[in-house]
């Protein structure tokens, strides 16, 4: 169903938010308050454009009534509104009855605009409607020319759809299960392409590199020659599917764009890029992250976070311990008597191994803290360092693995003292409860030396069957810092209607045996709405089995609940308000820094109206009219 007024016009107005630009087109007329609940987006196609480009498209999803605006996390993309109508669907008695009572299928049809100065990479896409803010899709800004798929059929080689010459995007949608699309392109001699899909979380794409290979028995037969289907699943790595290869020979090629099981249907649109490979796109990260997400999170217990020689500085603004020092510090600029003196900041010298000998008596010595950077450059190759430690002294280990990553590359890392014998790994065994025991490689492990010697740290793949430049890593020695982890928030947005309570649950971790506490609090609430302190019941947990030594390679988490009270007459929000969740330790009374933890989408709602009785359907009778009333089980 068509909107009734008139939803496309010249843009109005635009909103600054955070330093990000973003352009909003809304309704002329009134938005009619809508009770089918927040919206929700299925799909986009196409998925993205290209800088200074002017489009058409369809975002299809549920709950979009008065949806007249689009929220971008970030600047150089605007969207304007066209019309609402409802996805012709199968007939009442044609629905399974597990879909009865989903809600209609809506297509909002949008005008896009890309800034011709905009970044290319992906940006966040919400729909707002009266009944709030609806969760994320991606909305890639690509720099290839753009090609919309033009046969709704050609999953067959011999019917190939060409494409224009490359580097190119090419906007598809598997519209059916076990539906596959080709595409013709041709290259010379030589050349090395880098073939990528983008997709939504509900595809599992994959690529497939054919030559047509055609005989006298087949002559539409192809010869495969590369596949891609990204079957490494890791929190941290996309799963979208990436293929370069070096075409040997000048000629006609096809690519293959597929669901890995067959995946398919009107949400399963995607994005394939087809560019040049080269050693400085190999570099580059895959585009995961959004461009305007600029807040640069926490994050402790990761194989990809960046381990940086500040990373002492880093630690201590995490905790709330008195200053460091005068041994440690240094007079501020002018070394007159009387000046204030300033923390000196602690950099951690950076050790390169890459080229280290392998006899393990020609170990270099280093001292702590230290930041070991180098690569396991052939099958079987180990890095080994030395140091001295005390009684008791603490020590933390932590890992980075900046390009490949688990579980392509597992590091493992074994401690030894002086006599050779096993004093630390980074191997964490579990036993289970069917009495099995699980081993599970871990990032970060912290270790109390019970007596003193010297001791050799080696750094080896845990296979010890691959190497090459790939299987780089970083190594940090450091002493033990107690201090506020890692705050875990999973919500990205929340709509709050008014008059009503929302729960925002939190988990805090306590590294390397923080004992302090950590206070938790809401900056940038809108007016009406405010947190309090809550409660939670947690279910009952499993029987424990062995964890192991579990204090080396897990934190110590602590849950939380801040209940976020929005007063009647709050008033509506008409655009997301960034709200950021911020933490605090505190020790012994004293207050450390306050750190943001991550940014969170508040719109406040209005309630939703409640049905008149002429709208309530009547409820049929199957038998004979019955007294509900309740009845004491003893009559």
């Amino acid at each position: 169903m068509a909107l009734s007024c008139k939803t496309a016009g010249p843009l109005s107005r635009g909103w600054m938010v955070t330093g990000l630009l973003v352009l909003l087109q809304p309704l002329p007329c009134p938005a009619e308050a809508d009770s089918s609940g927040p919206p929700e987006i299925l799909s986009l196609f196409p998925l993205g454009g290209r800088p200074g480009e002017k489009f058409q498209g369809t975002l299809r999803g549920r709950g979009l009534k008065g949806a007249g605006e689009l929220w971008f996390d970030s600047g150089g993309v605007a969207a304007t509104v066209l019309g609402l109508r409802n996805e012709e669907g199968p007939k009442p008695e044609e629905t399974p009855q597990s879909d009865a009572g989903a809600k209609p299928i809506q297509l909002l049809d949008l005008r896009f605009q890309v800034d011709p100065a905009a970044r290319p990479g992906p940006r966040s896409l919400r729909a707002i409607t009266p009944r709030g803010l609806s969760p994320p899709l991606t909305f890639h800004v690509h720099a290839e020319p753009g090609h919309l798929e033009k046969r709704p059929s050609h999953d067959l080689a011999s019917e190939a759809e060409p494409l224009p010459e490359w580097p190119l995007a090419v906007h598809g949608t598997i519209g059916q299960p076990a539906e596959v699309d080709y595409y013709a392109f041709s290259v010379a001699e030589g050349e090395r392409l880098r073939f990528e899909v983008r997709s939504l979380a509900l595809s599992d794409m994959a690529i497939t590199l054919y030559e047509p290979d055609g005989s006298w028995f087949s002559p539409d037969r192809a010869l495969r020659l590369a596949f891609s289907d990204e079957p490494v699943s890791y929190p941290e790595l996309s799963t979208e599917p990436v293929l370069r290869y070096r075409f040997g020979e000048a000629g006609r090629y096809l690519v293959r764009v597929s669901g890995f099981m067959g995946e398919g249907g009107p949400d399963h649109p995607y994005l394939l890029r087809i560019a040049r490979d080269s050693d400085e796109e190999n570099g580059k990260a895959s585009g995961s992250a959004s461009i305007g997400s600029g807040r640069e999170l926490w994050q402790e217990r990761s194989w990809t976070r960046e381990l940086r020689t500040d990373r002492m500085e880093a630690l201590r603004a995490r905790t709330a311990s008195p200053p460091r020092p005068p041994s440690d510090r240094e007079p501020a600029a002018g070394g007159q008597a009387g000046t204030q003196e300033v923390p000196a900041p602690e950099t951690i010298p950076l050790i390169k191994l890459d080229g280290a000998p392998d006899d393990a008596s020609e170990a270099m010595v280093v001292t702590l803290p230290a930041l070991l950077a180098g690569t396991i450059e052939h099958p079987g190759d180990i890095d080994r360092v030395r140091f001295a430690a005390k009684v008791g002294d603490r020590v933390a280990l932590e890992i980075q693995t900046p390009r490949a990553t688990v579980p392509v590359f597992n590091p493992y890392l074994k401690m030894v003292d002086a006599e050779g014998a096993e004093v630390l790994t980074n191997v964490h065994s579990i036993l289970n409860a069917n009495t099995e025991i699980e081993k599970q490689i871990r990032p970060k492990v912290i270790h109390s030396f019970p007596r003193a010697g010297e001791f050799t740290l080696e750094i080896r793949d845990i296979t010890a069957a691959f190497g090459g430049p790939s299987m780089a890593y970083r190594v940090l020695i450091r002493p033990q810092v107690p201090h506020m982890g890692q705050i875990h928030v999973e919500e990205d947005h929340l709509n709050l209607v008014a008059g009503t309570a929302t729960p925002l649950s939190l988990v805090a971790d306590e590294e390397e045996h923080f004992e302090g506490s950590i206070a938790l609090s809401l900056a940038g609430l809108p007016p009406g709405v405010t947190a309090v302190a809550g409660t939670r019941a947690e279910p009952d947990a499993p029987p424990a089995v062995n964890e192991g030594r579990k204090e080396r390679y897990v934190s110590r988490s602590r849950k939380a609940t801040l209940v976020l009270v929005t007063a009647a007459g709050a008033p509506p929000t008409p655009v997301p308000v960034p709200v950021t969740v911020m933490a605090q330790p505190v020790e012994e009374g004293r207050m450390g820094r306050m750190t943001p933890v991550k940014d969170l989408l508040l719109m406040v709602v209005a309630p939703a109206p409640t049905p008149t009785r002429a709208a309530l359907k009547p409820v049929e009778k199957n038998g004979p009219e019955r007294d509900n009333r309740r009845v004491s089980p003893d009559r």
